[in-house]
């Protein structure tokens, strides 16, 4: 019988905290040890029950420390746990903020039960989940890049915008518009525009032309 991932969910709001834990009931691969509704909380209930997942609700309201503090705090005296944020809003910064600070997954909390579920099992299989799914990696890209020139080209910002270069990362690995719009939970027809929009911006005709603009940044 494979061993079940044992998780911990941080969260103030009961509703919410009502409808994780009915996901986690008698579920074949997640065993929900128990919940905790302040930040202050998270590492007493951390160094109990030893969860391989924590859930954690990025705001917990005025005068709290948020998420990422949180996390940080509880990540120093366990660094192998593999913690979640959830939140209400697709901030980047916050993204970025979380990613830089070994936090392993970013989730909205308008995700699907079933989503989530497929985030923990990721995350704990040792896979970062990040809301846009892509974002991790463009933002390692732009990070890291010490050149200032590659390829001969002058490294000048891109004349996408995070949402346009995440989608422009997926159609390059061959996804479709149908595909891409499952994956980002964004209509068919907004994901079209955006690809327009690239193809514009770019000045590119066609998905290897794309490839080419995308792998002379060393983005792909």
């Amino acid at each position: 019988m494979t061993e079940k991932i044992t998780i911990l969910l941080a969260d103030d709001h009961r509703s919410y905290v009502e409808g994780l834990t009915a996901l986690f009931q008698n579920d074949e691969l997640l065993y929900f040890l128990g919940h905790v509704h302040q930040p202050g909380e998270v590492a007493g209930a951390v160094g109990r029950l030893q969860p391989q997942v924590v859930l954690m609700d990025y705001s917990f309201g005025e005068g709290q420390p948020d998420g990422v503090e949180t996390a940080v705090e509880v990540l120093r005296d366990f660094p192998n746990l593999k913690i979640i944020l959830l939140t209400s809003y697709d901030d980047a910064p916050i993204v970025q903020s979380a990613l830089s600070k070994g936090i392993a997954g970013f989730l909205l909390k308008a995700r699907s039960r079933a989503e989530i579920k497929k985030a923990i099992e990721a995350v704990a299989a040792g896979f970062e989940v990040v809301e846009g799914g892509m974002l991790r990696h463009i933002l390692e890209k732009n990070n890291h890049r010490t050149r200032p020139e590659v390829d001969g080209m002058p490294d000048q910002a891109s004349p996408l915008t995070p949402r346009e270069l995440e989608i422009a990362l997926l159609v390059a690995e061959g996804l479709s518009t149908q595909a891409i719009s499952e994956r980002l939970f964004r209509s068919a027809n907004t994901i079209d525009t955006h690809r327009k929009n690239i193809f514009s911006k770019l000045d590119v005709h066609n998905v290897a032309e794309l490839m080419n603009w995308l792998r002379a940044r060393q983005l792909v």
